[in-house]
């Protein structure tokens, strides 16, 4: 009987613990202590580990300054190297000082070859000073939606005062990866460098390139402080993802987590186009004789477990007391995406037509209220109503006067 108990409490123990191994099995294996992951369509989480933790960036750094370079100038602007760009440690591309460099040239040493030179050339030539560029990246990151990061420099070198987070980083990136210069240049393995005194060939140093179908991004760092790190964006089919690993141990941890965080997020999700932009929803009249059509602002994705398979539905939300006149492209409402009774997101619906004041009675006659002379013949009711009136009181007095007349004549004199 005791052996029976025993086995019966142990069937028990194991099926209880069964969801929480199912769970440990859903969840990717990562032992860097910060990550993110996200669909880059969607915008949809799909994991996350202290991801508002503040990590040491190290060259990671070196994305937003490529993406802030590619807004404020051109390819073929010519960048002259200062002493403090000849200066720098780490990875270079071996600036001279005095060296002229056009802008895209060092883009791609400053993101294949992670050229630290490069970042400060870029800065300079931009703000004018390290410091000022640096206020341009604090602004930059604020603006899409970096809120817990701070910037110092455009390199990524060590600096406490230095730090981001896997979730801002991860935003940056995707924020970058929406430019088709930068997803060129991140994607690129190999490129002829020809500086004054460094002839080579710069190769990319981000080992995902390499070693996982579908990656064409975006950066890796590393500093004694930072340790490892990486953004690291990959495509498969219509889908694409991007991630960021921080304060890794080692290459290979890193390379491993990697690997691990991406088949996670294609593996166990699934993204499905909602509504394509400037899809045609529905028509609204305006009135008798008018209407307008509706369209989508822009495109929705939505992403869910491939297990699951959520019903999903749409519902039109138009602007109160929507009348005319209406632009083209005009917001007249929203279009709910509805899954499980929850709203999950919502897209701007435009009009599809400019839609004008109706006409009036008299512009359907054919008279131009617009005409200087229209506005002449608007006290003319006034007046008429004025004559009409007087007619009246004269015509009633004339009346009084008479009925007095034939009382006076009618009248018994004793």
């Amino acid at each position: 009987m005791r052996k029976i108990i025993i086995w019966v409490l142990a069937i028990i123990l194991v099926i209880t613990m069964l969801p929480l191994f199912a769970f440990a099995e859903e969840q990717p294996s990562i032992q860097s202590p910060g990550a993110f992951l996200m669909d880059m369509k969607s915008g949809e989480v799909l994991y996350a580990k202290n991801e508002h933790q503040k990590f040491y960036p190290a060259s990671i750094t070196k994305i937003l300054t490529a993406i802030i370079a590619l807004e404020q100038s051109k390819l073929d602007e010519q960048v002259r190297t200062s002493k403090l760009a000849r200066e720098q440690e780490g990875n270079r591309v071996y600036l001279a000082e005095g060296e002229f460099q056009s802008m895209e040239n060092l883009l791609y040493g400053l993101m294949l070859n992670s050229g630290n030179d490069a970042a400060i050339a870029i800065a300079e030539h931009i703000s004018g000073s390290v410091e000022a560029f640096a206020e341009l990246m604090n602004r930059k990151a604020k603006e899409i939606g970096a809120l817990n990061s701070h910037f110092v420099n455009p390199n990524g070198l060590h600096d406490p005062e230095h730090y981001t987070t896997p979730y801002d980083m991860t935003l940056i990136g995707k924020y970058a990866m929406q430019n088709e210069k930068f997803r060129e240049i991140v994607k690129t393995e190999t490129r002829p460098w020809h500086g004054k005194e460094w002839e080579s060939v710069l190769n990319n140093i981000n080992p995902m390139l390499y070693n996982y179908e579908g990656v064409n991004g975006v950066k890796t760092g590393f500093t004694d402080q930072a340790k490892q790190t990486i953004v690291v964006s990959a495509v498969r089919g219509d889908r694409e993802l991007i991630g960021t690993l921080m304060f890794a141990d080692t290459r290979q941890m890193i390379r491993l987590d990697s690997t691990a965080l991406l088949d996670y997020g294609f593996e166990k999700f699934t993204t499905r186009k909602i509504v394509d932009k400037e899809q045609f929803i529905s028509t609204v009249p305006l009135g008798k004789e008018q209407q307008i059509g509706l369209k989508t602002a822009y495109e929705f994705y939505f992403t869910h477990a491939v297990k699951d398979n959520p019903d999903i539905q749409t519902r039109v939300q138009l602007n109160p007391q929507l009348k005319p006149p209406i632009a083209a492209g005009a917001t007249v409402g929203s279009l709910e995406i509805v899954s499980a009774g929850k709203v999950i997101g919502s897209i701007p619906l435009i009009s599809d037509k400019e839609v004008t004041v109706p006409p009036s009675f008299l512009q359907k006659l054919g008279v131009n209220i617009s005409f200087s002379w229209w506005y002449t013949l608007l006290p003319a009711p006034l007046f008429l109503i004025g004559l009409i009136y007087r007619r009246a009181r004269i015509r009633s007095m004339r009346q009084v006067h008479v009925q007095n007349f034939r009382d006076y004549r009618n009248q018994n004199y004793y």
